[in-house]
């Protein structure tokens, strides 16, 4: 297999793939994609008639050991294809065994059956995505809700990819200024090396703003925990009945009726999280009051948000939220008073729900405003290891620093910036972290 290096990337010349491309084959259509350099013949050699003009959809016949299938055949050369080889997309009739007579015909004239991300690999070695837009589509696929698949689209568009290549041109102008003084010291002032401190603070600046995010990419792509907790007779259930928009959990006027904990999905905004109801927290109660008690404390050192509820018309609890969740403190029966300076509610009346879900919604969305969505650890670990390399440039750019630790700091910020793409100039992203990257895609991507 020869291998050719294009910008970083390994282009590898490999079999012709066949694999499945939609999801399920228990609809009404299913696509198989072939890809390679001899997929023209392939192809040909199974169809009633010759390929079409490029990118036209048009009615073929396959032959089949079993007879005849109608299909609907696009024929899209390389290098304007999804993985920028040659590829040839087959619409037919849906259903596992009539997919498997097809993909196995293709087997058995020569093409590989294509693994988890095969072709998304080759795309990525032909130059036609980028690393973290591969990582876009994994995380479009697994997506549990409209946010998460809002987020992913972002990266699958390249957001991401196209404010790292401004940060990248922005750091490679100030390591010109920085070798320009090395190399010509009698030619360039050494000034206008020190005077680009202040763009690499600014780049520096705006990775800081990114990774500020990164918390916020995080919740998108997890299915939060959201626990009510608080003492007793606080109206946590009927709390929990209101959010979910019926009722699911029992409520009485009588302290103790929650003995376990109760959860259901809910989803606000197309963000999705876990509601969880839970036993009320007091002390001096039997034993199966006190098993679900301790159910609570569980599921509050597991929370990811704890809205902690306190009814107007009691004193204030004993016990308070643990510390490591976000917590929102509600008032509940504000029908009743007013003890506290809390977000109020009201479950009999629905009073509050707006105030609840738009501080859940923007927990959310965290901090970060419209910087590029930072939501994969290897994004947010590039993105750290670069920002230190920029803040050790910043400090030798000082009139006392040396310039040229600051040439090898800025080539280092370049470096770790490059590889959010895929790219890096010590070469290809290394093979162990393409694997995992494509090897969460689906077979036909």
């Amino acid at each position: 297999m020869a291998d050719v290096n294009r910008g970083g990337a390994t282009r590898r010349a490999g079999p012709t793939l066949v694999g499945v491309a939609t999801g399920t084959v228990d609809g009404g259509v299913a696509i198989v994609r072939v890809s390679g350099a001899g997929t023209r013949e392939l192809v040909e050699g199974v169809l009633e008639g010759e390929l079409a003009e490029p990118r036209r959809l048009v009615r073929r016949r396959l032959r089949l050991l079993s007879g005849f299938e109608d299909a609907l055949v696009v024929w899209m050369p390389g290098p304007r294809s999804f993985t920028g080889e040659d590829v040839v997309e087959l619409h037919i009739h849906a259903g596992p065994a009539n997919v498997e007579e097809v993909v196995e015909e293709l087997l058995a004239r020569g093409a590989t059956a294509a693994g988890p991300g095969d072709f998304s690999r080759r795309a990525f070695e032909r130059g036609r995505m980028s690393l973290d837009q591969a990582e876009g589509f994994a995380a479009l696929i697994g997506a549990q809700s409209a946010a998460q698949a809002a987020m992913a689209r972002r990266l699958c568009g390249g957001e991401l990819g196209r404010a790292v290549d401004g940060l990248v041109a922005r750091v490679r102008e100030a390591l010109l200024y920085v070798t320009a003084v090395i190399d010509f010291p009698e030619d360039v002032a050494e000034s206008s090396a020190r005077g680009q401190a202040s763009a690499v603070a600014d780049v520096a600046a705006e990775l800081e703003r990114w990774l500020a995010g990164f918390e916020a990419g995080r919740r998108q792509r997890m299915v939060p925990r959201v626990v009510l907790a608080g003492p007793p007779n606080a109206g946590k259930s009927a709390l929990f009945n209101m959010l979910l928009g019926h009722g699911r959990a029992i409520v009485a006027s009588q302290p103790g009726t929650t003995r376990d904990y109760l959860e259901q999905p809910l989803t606000i905004d197309g963000f999705r999280c876990l509601l969880v109801d839970t036993a009320g927290l007091r002390g001096r109660v039997g034993a199966v009051e006190q098993a679900g008690i301790e159910r609570s404390r569980e599921q509050m050192a597991g929370a990811d948000v704890i809205i902690w509820v306190e009814a107007a018309d009691e004193p204030d609890a004993d016990d308070a939220p643990p510390p490591g969740a976000a917590v929102l403190r509600v008032e509940n029966k504000r029908d009743q008073g007013r003890r506290r300076e809390w977000l109020g509610a009201c479950a009999t009346t629905g009073a509050g729900r707006q105030d609840i879900e738009g501080w859940l919604r923007q927990w959310f969305r965290g901090p970060g405003g419209d910087a590029p969505w930072v939501g994969l650890a290897r994004h947010r670990d590039c993105a750290e290891r670069s920002l230190s390399a920029l803040k050790r440039a910043r400090r030798q750019l000082e009139p006392d620093g040396e310039l040229e630790c600051a040439a090898v700091d800025l080539e280092e910020a370049v470096r770790h910036l490059d590889a959010i793409r895929g790219r890096g100039g010590g070469g290809a992203v290394g093979e162990a972290v393409l694997r995992e990257v494509f090897g969460r895609l689906c077979i036909g991507k």
